[in-house]
């Protein structure tokens, strides 16, 4: 009696509440349709010849400080590469203040300097920086007021970079980590050359195909007008759980439900009409914001795979989490525009320092990079985080302890936290139709 009491005195003070919130995670279900891909690609008007453009000014940023110059400080230009320093890091002596600036003065940055002595191929001599017919300007060597921190491969290039966001209709990116990144670009670029695009699509018929192709002819007219160094492109969309198939929008006038197709056809759609942009810089990225299953199906990562050669990327990444939420990738993204848009350094070279800045990112999802190369094969690397207590992947998995080089996982002296490599057999195709039918 007592009991049935307390149930009825509960029931009248309180219920259970619930609430809905913004998704942040980019899975979901959608029917597959086919997309018209030959006739609408056809009509985009492509170069018969691009010309691939390569920066060739000078950094706008000291190398030490990473500071511009204002007042009676001065840049001082590398003879022998992109970089500078500044005067306010060298201890010019006040008697040859003027005499640096002479047209018969040579100046080598430290990073120049340092580079051949490191590897052996010069002794090690005191650094002078200004020459005058290759002997030194100054009697004894020139201080540094500061400490060289960056890598003797990088620099601080502003050669110009524009940042292209493809967005799913009606999908919510309010304070992307990709506009993040652009904001943390922007500083960069004091004279400009840094740009910003976002563009929705909904390409789910044939008359909306033609109507992004036509739109999207307009402002790559616009920004061919520029120098681009470097493109990098982000796709955010969501993708199908079962097939891994991507959204391209709503098939009807009506926008009730999503519509996926194949990985391949919604690539060639939405990449081609920016090939003159994406071909024609020294350096292009595609990172893909979009659920696990895009590569978790075998089918749509042989088609993603072939879409990467086709498209001719320098370097695309892509994530695995069933319900990714790119909000996770702000870390990662924010390495990637110091290191490889700022500082130059090779996607390659410069991809674990990114990931040791992403440690919750390998939490939650593995971290994927392809890579082409101009024989038209693919190098397709996984990276996974792992930790000798919390995720012993090591343990686990055998095959993967050759590639951790953290002694302390290897050896398990004490717990210990890294990213593991394991470089992928590619798998590159495009299944027939009939092998597609649902």
């Amino acid at each position: 009696m007592l009991f049935s009491q307390h149930l009825f005195e509960l029931h009248n003070i309180a219920m259970v509440k619930s609430k809905q919130t913004c998704k942040k995670s980019t899975g979901g279900t959608a029917c597959r349709i086919t997309l018209p891909v030959a006739a609408s690609t056809a009509a985009v008007p492509v170069p018969d010849e691009l010309n691939v453009r390569e920066p060739s000014e000078h950094n706008e940023f000291c190398l030490i400080c990473r500071d511009s110059s204002v007042g009676e400080d001065r840049l001082f230009l590398c003879s022998t590469c992109p970089q500078v320093m500044c005067s306010h890091c060298m201890d010019i002596p006040l008697a040859s203040a003027h005499e640096v600036e002479g047209d018969d003065i040579t100046f080598v940055c430290i990073s120049c300097h340092v580079g051949p002595e490191w590897h052996g191929r010069t002794p090690y001599l005191p650094y002078f920086g200004f020459y005058r017919q290759v002997k030194p300007l100054f009697s004894s060597f020139l201080p540094i007021r500061a400490t060289l921190e960056v890598s003797l491969q990088s620099q601080l290039s502003s050669a110009p970079t524009l940042m292209l966001h493809l967005v799913l209709v009606n999908h919510d990116v309010t304070s992307s980590c990709f506009e993040l990144t652009a904001d943390f670009l922007r500083p960069y670029f004091p004279s400009g050359g840094s740009e910003f695009c976002t563009v929705s699509f909904d390409v789910g018929s044939a008359s909306k195909i033609d109507q992004y192709q036509l739109a999207t002819s307009t402002i790559v007219q616009s920004l061919m007008s520029s120098n681009w160094a470097r493109v990098v492109v982000a796709i955010t969309n969501h993708t199908d759980n079962e097939h891994g198939d991507p959204f391209v929008g709503y098939e009807g006038k009506k926008k009730k439900s999503y519509v996926a197709a194949r990985v391949d056809s919604v690539f060639d759609i939405l990449l081609t009409p920016w090939h003159p942009l994406i071909h024609g810089a020294a350096e292009s990225y595609l990172w893909l914001f979009s659920c696990g299953a895009l590569i978790n199906n075998l089918t749509s990562f042989a088609c993603l795979q072939q879409a990467v050669i086709d498209h001719r990327m320098t370097a695309t990444i892509g994530f695995n989490a069933v319900r990714f939420q790119p909000t996770f990738t702000t870390h990662l993204l924010l390495a990637f525009a110091e290191l490889v848009i700022i500082e130059r350094l090779p996607i390659l070279t410069a991809f674990p320092d990114m990931l040791g800045q992403s440690y919750k990112l390998g939490r939650h999802s593995d971290v994927f990079l392809l890579m082409p190369d101009n024989s038209g094969s693919l190098a397709v690397t996984k990276f996974s985080w792992t930790h000798s207590l919390l995720r012993p992947w090591v343990i686990m998995h055998k095959d993967y302890i050759f590639e951790c080089k953290n002694d302390n996982c290897r050896k398990r002296k004490r717990p210990g936290a890294c990213w593991i490599s394991v470089v992928l057999e590619p798998t590159p195709g495009i299944p027939d139709e009939e092998d597609m039918i649902i």
